[in-house]
């Protein structure tokens, strides 16, 4: 596998190892071989899945993933080549992804544009499931791995849940616009209330039942799982579902903190992690 370049190494781990994320914890018990791949991988699905709730008005959304579109099966030798596009193909993971199954990313980004909100829990999850499939597909591919489709819907409607939810971290930008119909008129607020503090407690009801269904998707999910434990990408995807799980736990029982104050990562959950990945073995 050849090296990537500092400038590009760098743009990637900038986008994606945020500080009290996810990934930038799960990352470090990444072998060297798999860090880059994976840094690549999760800077391309960041910077296409962000673009449907930016600011811009929903021309430029459209520009923008069609351009993206277009990039991800052009000339990788092209000078004018976008920073992450050189690093998934100088770090190897490229040739592990389909054309369609990259498209597919995109046109999830194109679906969210403009999209109305679900009615209740069972239509996020659908929502979410089709959202988060192809995410989970493309870290599989660099292992040429499969899990079964009731896991992945599941599993994919969790992880997509989790993100939401830990938007509303303090410090973060929340989505209250993608909250269920059902929850808001349950608590009788709008998403727009929500943005107030004067409405936090409401919020905190919401993300408490929100975060009680994701867990039920995470159990269920990864309940009988059938994925090649022995490969490096298969191995972080399931600690990183673990440690999405275990954090999600802790936002349940402590809303109002994660609302205030938001999560981190502790020695506790590094014992956690390494426990957690010499069972895979």
């Amino acid at each position: 596998m050849a090296d990537v370049s500092p400038a590009q190494f760098d743009y990637c781990r900038e986008l994606v190892l945020v500080p009290g994320s996810v990934f930038e914890f799960t990352s470090r018990f990444l072998p060297k071989d798999m860090l880059e791949p994976l840094l690549a991988l999760y800077a391309l699905r960041q910077a296409v899945s962000t673009i449907p709730y930016g600011p811009a008005d929903d021309s430029v959304k459209w520009a923008k993933l069609k351009w993206w579109g277009e990039e991800l099966l052009a000339d990788p030798e092209a000078s004018s080549r976008h920073p992450i596009l050189r690093a998934l193909w100088l770090s190897g993971a490229r040739d592990h992804l389909t054309n369609a199954l990259l498209l597919h990313l995109v046109g999830d980004a194109m679906a969210q544009i403009d999209v109305p909100p679900d009615s209740d829990e069972n239509a996020m999850f659908e929502h979410l499931s089709i959202l988060g499939a192809t995410e989970i597909q493309l870290e599989l591919a660099l292992d040429d791995a499969e899990i079964d489709i009731k896991n992945l819907n599941l599993l994919a409607a969790a992880t997509s849940a989790f993100r939401l939810i830990s938007g509303f971290s303090a410090k973060l930008q929340p989505q209250p616009a993608r909250l269920p119909l059902n929850l808001l008129a349950k608590y009788n607020v709008s998403a727009t209330q929500l943005e107030q503090k004067s409405h936090l407690a409401e919020l905190a009801q919401i993300i408490a039942e929100l975060a009680e269904s994701a867990l039920g998707w995470y159990t269920k999910g990864r309940s009988d799982l059938n994925v090649s434990p022995g490969n490096s990408a298969c191995k972080h995807l399931q600690l990183r579902w673990a440690m999405e799980q275990k954090r999600l736990e802790s936002i349940r029982q402590d809303t109002q903190g994660f609302l205030a104050t938001g999560k981190r990562f502790g020695p506790a959950d590094a014992w956690f992690a390494w426990r957690f990945l010499r069972q895979l073995r």
